[in-house]
């Protein structure tokens, strides 16, 4: 995404966020004035003008929304409306002005089309600059046609919130109940097409609820409750089910078959708001409280009169409802509008932050480490042996870096490590490299000195084993190597360095094949040839190197061995901890773990290693001392008894004088070793075989494993298929060591 682009995208939200600050111009080209614009979509006697004068009488007693009028032209329609609906009039006498009650009726269908202006004041704190809009409900029908339909429509999709009037009514008639949805629904798919996300808060006003069966006050104005709004993102049929199961609703039979004749007769509408908004309601109202009464028809309407007393019922929620959404979704917007500046912001400061980075490790710092790798490649790595043209080209580089801008602002760490390195290669020669290959044949010869530090080589085998004993062993060796590479034949630095690979070279034979007494011979034999040879010049190193080779024996390969047991022992702890077999865990293993530390005792640095075994040995042995265990018959075969008796090595069987039953605890003496004799003998009967007390079962089995007590826990299963089940009261699995 470009630059541009992103800056467009911040300019629709900061405009979203603020178009309310001024007048706005719709699709159609037409001014409207500025304020909250407030639709409400209706048709012929769906009620829109009675309920905005009613609305007006009840802010005026009302806490939650007060209305006042800013304007002339709504003053003189909402009073002119109140007085034929309240049947008040006015007459004059001697210059006083009297109030006359009249006929009450409700006010003509409305013929011509007006802005109403008025200020809302929610919750006595929060004013709001209301602009709604008043028509002939033909403009909206699909049927008929007017004058002022394509006016309807452009104030309805620039509103900021909707409300939807359905004059129940229209439920006696499927033909004209339809195609008042199908108008809903055209005005919804032109506010957000292809089933998009809609914008602004939607409600559906169902009003004259006064005629609808079960509808009893305020208590039923709100459908769908703040708990359950999620309904919303559902299907319209889960979001049906789940309203209609509402307590609220299930309690009044009348009122359940009433809400949910008016949601099936409006589910087109319902299908495009359900899943696409959770920021919508349904309201059911009445504008008089009871039903009007019929006066007289007219054609394609009846002609009703207000009732004798007007209570208007739950005509405020729905008004407040879609104020205080667009409140919210404004807040909304702001935090979008804020959070995408943000987000512009952290992507550019994120480029800008980049630009030198790129720079330095893209082109600049690779110019200069590509030609030093390269020059070191030709000289096997020794910058030490370098010819002074190179070591020159180099150290051109280096500086050139280290004056770059670049690298000066953003990166003065690397000025400083890139004049380091250039010094290093200036003040780079034979000299420095002895120095520094006498520090590493000393770092050999204190290997060597120290069992405890050799590498980990498995006998027989050409691989080290990976630790940080073995990364060490390979860099003394790699240094020497690359310096008997790059020295000139014959030169000083080329001997010594060669020596010391060699020296170094059979070490590592040797850490394979510790019993090769030939081997550890040609060592010892080569230390004493250079020790008298006169043409030699041995340095400090050197000499500590022969020391330390003159003081290993043979026995080095009972190191490696321990070495390749501690590798073992690793190996073993994840077999035991995998094995939940009792018989592996504390007889196999432990002779596996008794064979790994004598090996390991031969090296002192395996201590620890030792110390883990012993610990594991010190919990295995548990079970070999003889201890009182309580259990309990958990399960015996119907109308039969249990004998269990415990078997010492070369000893007879003694059976208790006790009939084990079902739910009842008992103890035993075991230790490992030991075997279980378990008899199954039925319950005695009068006239029948007296008991044996085990000696001659019905049944009986034999657990001889040396850790027959586990054989014991749990379910035991006789030949003739009967099952007995024994359980510990203490967890004898637990007492099983783990390896630590």
């Amino acid at each position: 995404m470009g630059i541009k682009k992103i800056f467009s995208i911040f300019k629709k939200g900061s405009k979203v966020a603020a178009k309310t600050q001024k007048g706005k111009k719709g699709e159609g080209g037409m001014k409207w004035p500025s304020g909250t614009r407030i639709g409400v979509y209706g048709h012929t006697n769906s009620g829109k003008t009675v309920y905005f004068t009613v609305l007006n009488e009840e802010s005026k007693i009302s806490s939650d929304i007060q209305i006042s009028v800013i304007d002339n032209p709504t003053s003189a329609e909402f009073l002119a409306n109140r007085r034929a609906i309240w049947g008040l009039g006015t007459t004059t006498s001697e210059g006083t002005m009297v109030d006359l009650r009249g006929e009450k009726k409700f006010p003509e269908p409305t013929e011509e089309d007006r802005v109403l202006l008025f200020n809302a004041i929610l919750d006595r704190k929060k004013t709001i600059s209301v602009v709604t809009y008043d028509y002939p409900g033909k403009a909206v029908s699909i049927s008929d046609s007017s004058q002022v339909r394509e006016k309807v429509a452009d104030f309805m999709r620039g509103c900021d919130g909707l409300l939807f009037f359905f004059d129940p009514k229209t439920l006696a008639s499927e033909l004209q109940c339809q195609s008042h949805v199908a108008s809903f629904v055209n005005m919804l798919e032109q506010i957000a097409p292809l089933s998009g996300h809609l914008p602004i808060p939607v409600g559906l006003v169902v009003t004259k609820a006064d005629i609808l069966a079960g509808f009893s006050g305020e208590d039923q104005t709100v459908l769908i409750r703040p708990e359950v709004e999620n309904l919303l993102s559902e299907n319209f049929d889960v979001f049906l089910e789940k309203v209609l199961a509402d307590s609220r609703i299930t309690s009044n039979s009348d009122w359940a078959a009433s809400v949910r004749n008016v949601l099936v007769k409006v589910r087109e509408f319902l299908k495009v708001i359900v899943g696409r908004t959770l920021n919508f309601q349904i309201f059911f109202t009445s504008n008089t409280g009871d039903q009007p009464q019929k006066i007289a028809t007219d054609v394609g309407r009846s002609i009703y009169a207000p009732p004798e007393k007007i209570h208007p019922v739950g005509v405020r929620e729905p008004f407040c409802w879609v104020l205080k959404s667009v409140i919210r979704n404004r807040r909304v917007c702001r935090m979008r509008s804020f959070t995408k500046f943000v987000a512009i912001l952290s992507v550019i400061w994120m480029l800008i932050y980049s630009v030198p980075f790129l720079i330095n490790f893209s082109y600049l710092l690779p110019g200069v480490t590509d030609k030093e790798d390269t020059i070191l490649k030709k000289h096997k790595g020794s910058f030490y042996t370098l010819p002074k043209s190179n070591i020159d080209e180099i150290v051109r580089s280096y500086r050139r870096y280290s004056v770059s801008k670049t690298v000066r602002w953003f990166f003065p760490n690397f000025t400083l490590a890139a004049k380091a390195v250039a010094n290093k290669y200036k003040a780079a020669n034979v000299g420095n490299a002895l120095k520094d290959l006498e520090v590493t044949i000393g770092r050999f010869a204190d290997l060597v000195s120290d069992s405890t530090r050799w590498p980990g080589a498995k006998v027989d085998d050409t691989i080290f084993i990976d630790n940080a004993e073995k990364e060490q062993f390979r860099e003394i060796g790699g240094t020497m190597k690359s310096y008997m590479d790059a020295a000139e034949k014959n030169s000083e630095l080329f001997l010594r360095s060669e020596r010391g690979y060699w020296y170094w070279s059979k070490f590592r034979e040797a850490l394979f094949s510790p019993g090769d007494t030939a081997l550890w011979g040609l060592i010892k034999k080569r230390v004493e040839q250079d020790k008298k040879s006169s043409t030699l010049k041995l340095s400090k190193s050197e000499k500590h190197m022969h020391t330390a080779f003159g003081k290993q024996k043979v026995q080095t390969e009972r190191i490696v061995v321990a070495r390749e047991a501690s590798n073992e022992l690793d190996d073993l702890a994840k077999e035991i901890n995998n094995n939940d077999d009792p018989q592996y865990r504390l007889n196999s293993a432990v002779r596996k773990l008794r064979n790994l530390k004598d090996k390991l005792l031969s090296n002192p640095s395996k201590s620890a290693e030792v110390a883990r075994i012993d610990k594991y040995l010190e919990k295995a042995a548990y079970f070999n001392r003889r201890r009182k265990y309580t259990y309990t018959a958990s399960n015996v075969p119907q109308d039969h008894h249990l004998h269990i008796a415990v078997k010492r090595k070369r000893k007879d069987i003694l059976w208790p004088l006790e009939q084990i039953h079902k739910g009842k605890s008992y103890t035993i003496e075991w230790k490992a070793g030991d075997e279980f004799w378990v008899a199954l003998d039925p319950k005695l009967v009068t006239g029948g075989s007296p008991e044996t007390w085990g000696k001659n079962p019905t049944e009986s089995l034999k657990l001889d494993k040396k850790y027959s007590l586990f054989q014991l826990d749990g379910n035991i299963t006789f030949n003739s298929g009967l099952k007995a089940t024994i359980d510990f009261e203490d967890d004898i699995w637990s007492k099983i060591p783990e390896f630590e």
